[in-house]
């Protein structure tokens, strides 16, 4: 377990060193990052403070600092958070974003609670597979009534499916169902990666946490790695980019496609 952990640090370590610059390339990420901030923006308001897990390099908590939203970043890789922290005194956003190196498995081990909600964007919740401490330290730091918003790799991706079966790659087109997970590409490096469904994702957390809302995240839309797409055929792109935007939170189109957002808010003591 240890070496695992070890090994996906070091990869996200490696992989802060070229984050930002491929998002900037990459036109579908950067479309899915605005559906996550419009969503982000109708759930939360100014004023509020949120815990970010897998902050990645501010992107997101840069976002919500510039619209009064307050952010505890936490990360496992050390390069992730010095990007964050460079950030941080950049944009002088010293009193909207605090930024602290700090694994899944010890976020109950953060000094502040209180949160008026938590989330976690673009997989990183994909690198592990027992949520059950991570509930809880969750339901102890987030206020009743809290919202935490999840944006999780699907495990039934029509694109990816389709894409590898024309390549005749069948293993290739049916790794996500995989229960013990698969070693997927981050950067240059391979890691451990589990994928889930909506309902299943939503069952890790429900000792704690009702469901919300569910949206898709990449249905018609080519998935993120496979940007080439849009380079070739952007005005194709872009139409399944609207169609998606139109169905994105409809059942059941919502339950499939390259990311899931959802949206699960902390349980009354007495409905516990």
């Amino acid at each position: 377990m240890q070496d695992t952990l070890q090994h996906t640090k070091e990869a996200f370590n490696l992989y802060a060193l070229t984050f930002d610059y491929d998002e900037s390339i990459n036109e579908i990420i950067k479309w899915m990052r605005r559906i996550v901030h419009k969503i982000y923006l109708a759930e939360f308001k100014q004023g509020d403070k949120l815990l970010e897990l897998n902050s990645g390099t501010g992107i997101d908590a840069m976002f919500l600092a510039g619209h009064g939203i307050k952010v505890h970043a936490t990360d496992i890789s050390e390069n992730m958070i010095n990007a964050i922290k460079e950030k941080i005194k950049n944009q002088n956003s010293e009193n909207s974003v605090e930024a602290e190196l700090c694994p899944f498995e010890k976020i109950g081990q953060i000094k502040e609670s209180g949160f008026d909600g938590a989330i976690s964007n673009f997989g990183g919740l994909n690198c592990i597979s027992n949520f059950e401490k991570l509930s809880d330290d969750l339901s102890g730091k987030i206020k009743t009534g809290g919202r935490f918003i999840a944006v999780v790799m699907n495990r039934f991706c029509p694109w990816e499916i389709f894409y590898y079966l024309l390549k005749l790659n069948f293993k290739e087109a049916f790794r996500r169902f995989k229960k013990e997970g698969i070693y997927a590409g981050l950067g240059s490096e391979k890691i451990r990666t589990y994928y889930f469904s909506p309902s299943g994702f939503a069952k890790f957390f429900k000792k704690h946490f009702t469901t919300k809302k569910i949206y898709t995240l990449g249905l018609y839309t080519p998935s993120p790695y496979l940007f080439g797409i849009y380079n070739r055929s952007p005005f194709f792109v872009k139409l399944f980019m609207k169609i998606d935007n139109l169905v994105k939170g409809i059942f059941p189109f919502n339950r499939f496609g390259d990311h899931f957002i959802i949206i699960l808010e902390k349980k009354k003591l007495d409905e516990v």
